[in-house]
């Protein structure tokens, strides 16, 4: 598997979570719509082609996701291995919006466990408050 260096390179969730790798996931439901929401947020925060046409009027929630995650840095594919462990965390373990960086260090350390093979590697310390604040902005987007 290739390591993700750059937004673009971010998966959908069918290649990072195929059916035969747990149970829960055999069917496409929360997880996989939170991912592939997720991922589009973080593709449309990076300016991506691959991002898809939001139609319609676009959601207030995802707007605001949008614009807070483009502020998180200048060059969002520098940190695009962080901003994954942030969607693995929002639409895996879809934790509390309202967590701290403290509350979130187990997730990360599972997200780490389940995104090894993908080549992300363990954040910096400098990137934890990144990290959460990308959760808070990709949290309230996620499907119950």
């Amino acid at each position: 598997m290739p390591a993700i260096t750059r937004i673009d390179q971010i998966p959908p969730s069918h290649t990072i979570f195929p059916a035969s790798s747990h149970p829960d996931l055999q069917h496409p439901g929360a997880v996989h719509h939170g991912w592939n929401t997720g991922r589009q947020l973080l593709l449309h925060a990076a300016g991506s082609p691959l991002a898809k046409p939001m139609t319609g009027r676009l959601h207030p929630l995802r707007h605001r996701a949008i614009t807070h995650l483009h502020t998180l840095t200048e060059h969002l594919d520098e940190v695009a291995g962080p901003l994954t462990l942030s969607l693995h965390i929002s639409a895996v373990q879809q934790p509390a919006a309202d967590m701290d960086t403290t509350s979130l260090i187990p997730l990360i350390s599972e997200a780490l466990a389940d995104l090894g093979d993908w080549g992300i590697r363990a954040p910096l310390p400098e990137q934890l408050d990144l990290i959460t604040r990308a959760v808070h902005a990709l949290q309230p987007c996620m499907p119950d």
